[in-house]
């Protein structure tokens, strides 16, 4: 899997897997009443620097990339994007900025949040993209853990084993969280965490209470898809 590499010095351009093309703040919206904007599942974000989920909320990052010395690697393919360094322009050039200042940030219209430090086995900071965008949000990151397993050798003529040990497996797991986007809370994606925020849907509430175990696992993520079609929310002004 490709990584790409970011500088940004007053102009910012990303490359990946050879081709070469400025970054853009393209807006795939809806236009809703009072000209506010509708979040739809594709909504494209402003590229830039959020330093509070309120900036985020309103689709008003507080630096424009185009200002920012940073250095990042993004990702696309997996929606992580890891950042080494960010300088801000100041009056005397430029200051580096506190990653743990940095509640997320857009990289081609894709919003990515900062996860906790130590979320991630990595040396660098580590932001996630959310993959759907609405009333509920939803990204995802992988990690590896260690966990020890007991191996055994058998003998082949008698089948018992005359040998065992405890050895070190590395194991891939996969953290699912959903955004609610009109309170800026994170939580783990769950049925019960799920059921608690879709209250306001009692319809979708009940076909989610008649899903059996098994249908839990192939069709919660497209009650989440069903529910923020039905439950529009908009850019906060």
């Amino acid at each position: 899997m490709k990584q790409s590499k970011i500088f940004v010095q007053w102009a910012l351009f990303f490359i990946f897997n050879g081709l070469l093309f400025s970054l853009s703040a393209q807006q795939d919206t809806i236009a809703a009443p009072h000209d506010t904007l509708l979040l739809t599942k594709n909504f494209k974000f402003t590229d830039g620097i959020y330093l509070s989920f309120e900036s985020f909320q309103a689709n008003q990052p507080d630096y424009a990339l185009s200002e920012l010395k940073a250095e990042l690697y993004t990702n696309p393919q997996n929606f992580m994007t890891q950042v080494q360094q960010i300088m801000v322009p100041v009056e005397e050039g430029f200051d580096t900025l506190s990653i743990e200042k940095v509640w997320g940030l857009s990289i081609a219209g894709i919003p990515y949040v900062r996860l906790p430090k130590g979320a991630v086995d990595k040396e660098t900071w580590v932001f996630a993209g959310l993959q759907l965008r609405g009333k509920i949000c939803y990204f995802s990151f992988e990690d590896e853990y260690e966990r020890e397993m007991i191996m055994a050798a058998y003998n082949p003529l008698t089948g018992r084993p005359f040998r065992q040990g405890i050895v070190k497996r590395s194991q891939k797991v996969t953290f699912e969280k959903m955004l609610h986007f009109e309170t800026g809370e994170i939580e783990d994606f769950t049925l019960s965490g799920f059921k608690e925020w879709i209250k306001d849907d009692q319809k979708l509430l009940a076909s989610v209470n008649d899903l059996t175990p098994n249908e839990v696992q192939k069709k919660l993520f497209k009650c989440m898809l069903i529910y923020v079609d039905r439950n529009k929310v908009y850019l906060k002004p």
